[in-house]
C-alpha cells in the first residue's frame, strides 16, 4: 500500500513539474483553470459570437493571476483565432495566427494607418496594453500605437514584455533637457523604460510628435538618435563624424546615431552605415 501511494504521488509530482513548463502570458499552466465557454462573462461570450459567428471553442482558459495587460480569460478556437478577454469580458489581445483580425475590431486611426502605408499587408495580431497598442502585421512586422491610435514606432526587438509605458515627467533632467532645446516643437507621444538596460545602456525610449526617436541611458545621456528619413541635429553629432560625412558624402545627412559605447555607428540618408571609434575616427563601411 505505501508502495503504490509513493508511486501514484511520484506521478503527479512529475505531471505537475510538466505543466508547470507550460507558460501563457508570463504564467506557468498551474496558474491556469480549464473552464467551459458558457462560464464566460457575457461580454465576451458576445463578443466571440459576433465576430465569429457559430464559434467552435478549441479550449477556453481562466487564469488565476491576471497578466500584465489585464488577461483573466483566454479563449482558443477552431478556425486558429486566439482571444483573451479581462474580468469584464474586454478583448485584450486577439491573434489570428497568419489570418486577417477583422476590421471592424481594430481602432479606425490604426486601421488607416496601416491602409496607407503597407498596402496589400494586413494585422494578424493587435494587443491591448492599456497604454499603447502592439500590432503585428502579415509580414511579421511589429508596430506601436498609443492609445489614442497615433503611430509611434517600428518594433524592431518584439520585445514587448521587457519596458513599461511611463510618464514623460520620470524623464531624467538631461533627457528632457536636450528633448526641449533641440526638439522645440515636438511634443513627447510615448515614453517606454526598459526593465533592464539594453547592450548600449539604453534605459529609456522615447517617441517624438515629429516620428524622431531617442534612446536615453539612466542618467538621460542619448544612446540612440533615430529621425526615419530626417537629418539629426548637427549640434548632436560629435564634430569629427560631422566632418567625416560632410566631406565624404557631400549632399547627404545622418538619419541615425547609435553610441555602442565601444563604437559609434551611423545610418545615412542614402542607407550607407558608416562605423566610427569613440573618438569620431571612421572605421569601415558597415556592409
Amino acid at each position: 500500500m505505501k508502495k503504490t501511494f509513493l508511486t501514484s504521488f511520484t506521478i503527479l509530482s512529475i505531471l505537475l513539474s510538466t505543466t508547470s513548463c507550460d507558460s501563457n502570458d508570463g504564467l506557468v499552466a498551474v496558474d491556469k483553470t480549464v473552464i467551459e465557454p458558457t462560464n464566460l462573462p457575457a461580454t465576451a461570450k458576445t463578443f466571440t459570437e459576433t465576430y465569429f459567428p457559430s464559434p467552435v471553442y478549441k479550449s477556453t482558459v481562466k487564469l488565476n493571476t491576471p497578466s500584465l495587460n489585464g488577461t483573466i480569460y483566454d479563449v482558443s478556437l477552431a478556425n486558429g483565432f486566439e482571444i483573451d478577454f479581462d474580468a469584464n469580458g474586454n478583448w485584450t489581445e486577439i491573434d489570428g495566427g497568419n489570418q486577417a483580425i477583422p476590421t471592424a475590431l481594430i481602432p479606425e486611426k490604426i486601421n488607416a494607418y496601416v491602409a496607407a502605408n503597407y498596402p496589400g499587408l494586413f494585422i494578424v495580431q493587435i494587443e491591448n496594453e492599456k497604454t499603447k497598442y502592439d500590432v503585428e502585421l502579415s509580414n511579421d512586422i511589429d508596430l506601436v500605437f498609443t492609445t489614442q491610435g497615433d503611430f509611434v514606432r517600428i518594433d524592431h526587438d518584439g520585445d514587448n514584455h521587457n519596458e513599461v509605458v511611463v510618464n514623460p515627467t520620470t524623464l531624467p533632467l538631461a533627457a528632457t533637457t536636450l528633448i526641449s532645446t533641440h526638439f522645440p516643437n515636438a511634443t513627447i507621444r510615448l515614453v517606454e523604460k526598459q526593465n533592464k538596460p539594453d547592450a548600449n545602456g539604453s534605459v529609456y525610449d522615447v517617441s517624438l510628435s515629429n516620428n524622431f526617436e531617442i534612446d536615453f541611458d539612466v542618467n538621460g545621456n542619448w544612446t540612440e538618435i533615430d529621425g526615419g528619413s530626417k537629418a539629426i541635429p548637427v549640434a548632436l553629432i560629435p564634430a569629427k563624424i560631422n566632418t567625416y560625412v560632410t566631406t565624404t558624402y557631400p549632399g547627404l545627412f545622418i538619419t541615425s546615431i547609435d553610441n555602442e559605447k565601444t563604437y559609434t555607428e551611423v545610418e545615412l540618408s542614402n542607407d550607407t552605415d558608416l562605423i566610427f571609434d569613440t573618438l569620431g575616427n571612421f572605421l569601415r563601411i558597415d556592409k
